[in-house]
């Protein structure tokens, strides 16, 4: 009967994502919530109805699900698989503490505190959508991988650091996406996580700024302060607040034509972040150990351990910066 279940649970899996001849690009570690049960994760973006903020709906851990280990003060890989890259865009990595699974499932007022902040180049940079080279872990199609976080037509990869004063314990961790081509849209993937080596202090998460939501549609209601606005065709997204901790991969870019809508927080691409540790206003970006270079993470049970062999990121409020392997 068990096996049984399990084909069961596979064809299902195969059946929702064969389909996607060109398939939007999805985060594949940390492993996010239903990455292969039901209800699985999707490709598509956040719609406010189906596929609703925070995280689509999905926040509910199963026995296959994987919790990824992070340490405070050091950096975790961040990989992604598909094809539909819409010419990259902006991407925002954050932390919440809401635990949807002791709630009965996700609150739209849930908050996302932004770790780190990637302006253009992420997930990708291209011109469009990438060629299909394979088969991803969902048995998506998936295009070529740079195997770093530079790379061009092909899907990159980053270290995204952890800071030391993160809360020790059971958190989420997220990624949104604000795409540069293509409808105006935002994603979002999410994954269960434990910190270790960090604090039990508060007040510097609290001080961090939450994410942006331009683009989430007007059909969603029940997200405390958020005004409906979107982005316009072509435009890098200038995050309004960034936070301390990022990089500019690609300069910002304005809209082709602005819509009547319009996020008009957003800073004009001539007002360049400047994030600590990163000299980027000046073309000179810190420099990044390549994910190939990270010990693979160990599977403990349902727990991945994230384990770096070296620091290899931006200086900053991190913490110590690993030397040797963990245990």
């Amino acid at each position: 009967m068990v096996v049984k279940t399990t084909v069961s649970v596979a064809l299902a899996a195969i059946a929702l994502f064969a389909p996607l001849a060109s398939s939007h690009i999805i985060m594949s570690l940390p492993q996010p919530y239903n990455f292969k049960t039901d209800p699985f994760v999707q490709k598509d973006p956040l719609d406010g109805d189906s596929f609703k903020f925070p995280c689509q709906g999905r926040g509910h851990t199963v026995d296959s699900d994987i919790t990824t280990v992070v340490a405070g003060g050091a950096p975790m890989p961040v990989t992604f698989t598909g094809t539909a890259a819409h010419g990259g865009g902006s991407c925002q990595f954050s932390v919440s503490y809401d635990d949807p699974q002791a709630a009965g499932g996700w609150n739209a007022s849930s908050k996302f505190k932004t770790i780190y902040t990637l302006i253009g180049g992420c997930p990708a940079s291209s011109a469009g959508n990438l060629k299909d080279s394979g088969t991803g872990a969902l048995d998506n199609a998936d295009g070529p991988h740079c195997g770093n976080d530079s790379g061009k037509e092909c899907i990159r990869e980053f270290l995204i650091p952890f800071p030391k004063f993160l809360k020790n314990g059971p958190a989420v961790f997220s990624w949104t996406w604000h795409n540069r081509v293509g409808n105006h849209e935002i994603y979002q993937n999410c994954a269960p996580i434990i910190i270790t080596g960090g604090t039990e202090d508060e007040s510097e998460i609290e001080a961090l700024p939450e994410i942006f939501l331009g683009n989430l549609p007007a059909v969603q209601t029940d997200v405390p302060g958020y005004k409906p606005c979107h982005l316009g065709q072509g435009q890098t997204v200038n995050y309004p607040n960034p936070g301390k901790y990022g990089r500019v991969l690609e300069p910002p870019t304005d809209p082709e034509a602005i819509p009547s809508d319009y996020c008009s927080d957003v800073p004009p691409a001539s007002v360049i972040p400047k994030f600590v540790g990163d000299d980027s206003a000046a073309g000179a970006f810190p420099t990044m150990t390549p994910v190939s270079n990270m010990t693979n993470p160990t599977p403990i049970g349902s727990v991945f351990l994230t384990l770096p062999t070296d620091g290899g990121i931006p200086a900053g409020d991190y913490g110590p910066h690993p030397t040797t392997k963990g245990t």
